[in-house]
């Protein structure tokens, strides 16, 4: 061989050393640079797996806590605050340069005993607040956004009758946000809900009419989530998405679909996992295509670990990796998207 030949061979791959290949890019680095939030609910006990840390540092650049920081799991007993394992996921993300979203203050569902044995208006506001703002000012700067309230409606779009309606009234989410608001200035505060997705269905119309008022009234609300817990047979109505999203972003709220999974009816077949894969592929796309959203984050990465055998019965393979941590064709496709190729 030549010597200006191997001399040119040896600058080549000094430059590709240096600068990388551009097909090397990991999942997360596509992301940034779509100016995509692209999220994963995680355990206390992922940041602390090896395997589970190369799957997250790799893919995603938001991460969720699942559970870790609801009210039963981070303050058991109204004297005892279980910070630990909060503080492990915020440390893990903050070091690898991830955002952080808290979650959540306001929900109906695991909460301790002494929350639910509220009884006057006082003492309810009195510790919501305390929750909040003990949560907030720990963290301030540190956790990037909140969703400030979870799960407040009912399926025909009137207010679920919870121990914060009952105690406290109507107003406890203008309480929350107001609260949430002067604890962290600069954190981002979010409505969140399910089955809140398309324009024209009453739980989603209330929804759309309850961050109105919130906004119209002044409440510090920056955006909504909607969560899109949805199954493959049912094939994504992008219209009344689209329809929906825009109208929050009429009001200038920004759109997040917070708690992504497509679950599939046992048995698995391909037919059904095409069906999984278009319904991911709709949600990326218009979660990148509109000026209001692009957050995408799911609930749980593997099919090995997965909520949603026990919480729908006769359905599972809703996530983007395999019983075996094996990412699965979804996966790709997404990447394929996020990376600007088109979903075929």
């Amino acid at each position: 061989m030549k010597r200006t030949t191997i001399l040119f061979l040896s600058i080549l791959l000094g430059i590709i050393s240096l600068t990388g290949c551009p097909g090397s890019r990991s999942v997360r680095e596509r992301a940034d640079k779509r100016n995509l939030t692209y999220g994963m609910s995680v355990q206390a006990g992922d940041v602390l797996d090896p395997d589970t840390i190369s799957i997250l540092e790799d893919n995603f650049n938001l991460l969720v806590p699942e559970n870790t920081m609801k009210w039963v799991n981070i303050r058991p007993t109204k004297g005892f605050w279980n910070w630990s394992d909060m503080d492990n996921m915020v440390a893990f993300a903050q070091k690898r340069k991830m955002r952080m979203k808290g979650h959540t203050f306001v929900w109906h569902q695991q909460n301790p005993p002494y929350v639910y044995s509220l009884k006057t208006r006082e003492e309810a506001i009195a510790l919501l607040t305390d929750q909040i703002t003990s949560v907030m000012t720990r963290y301030k700067g540190k956790i990037y956004e909140y969703d400030v309230c979870n799960e407040v409606l009912n399926e025909d779009g009137t207010m679920r009758d919870t121990i914060w309606y009952k105690t406290i009234g109507p107003d406890y989410l203008d309480i929350a946000f107001r609260t949430a608001r002067a604890a962290d200035p600069d954190a981002r505060l979010i409505l969140n809900d399910y089955s809140n997705e398309y324009a024209g269905t009453p739980k989603a119309d209330g929804f759309y009419a309850l961050a109105k008022d919130l906004k119209d009234r002044g409440v510090p609300i920056d955006g909504v989530g909607l969560q899109m817990h949805l199954m493959a047979q049912d094939p994504v109505s992008e219209e009344a998405l689209l329809e929906n999203v825009r109208r929050f972003g009429d009001l200038g709220l920004f759109v997040s679909f917070t708690e992504i999974d497509v679950r599939v009816a046992n048995p698995l077949t391909a037919e059904k996992e095409a069906e999984q894969i278009d319904a991911y592929s709709k949600l990326m796309e218009i979660a990148l295509g509109e000026k209001n959203a692009g957050s995408f984050i799911m609930w749980g990465f593997s099919d090995k670990r997965s909520w949603i055998p026990r919480a729908f019965p006769g359905f599972g393979f809703a996530h983007l990796y395999d019983q075996n941590d094996k990412p699965k064709p979804v996966y790709f496709r997404l990447k394929d998207i996020i990376s600007g190729k088109k979903a075929k």
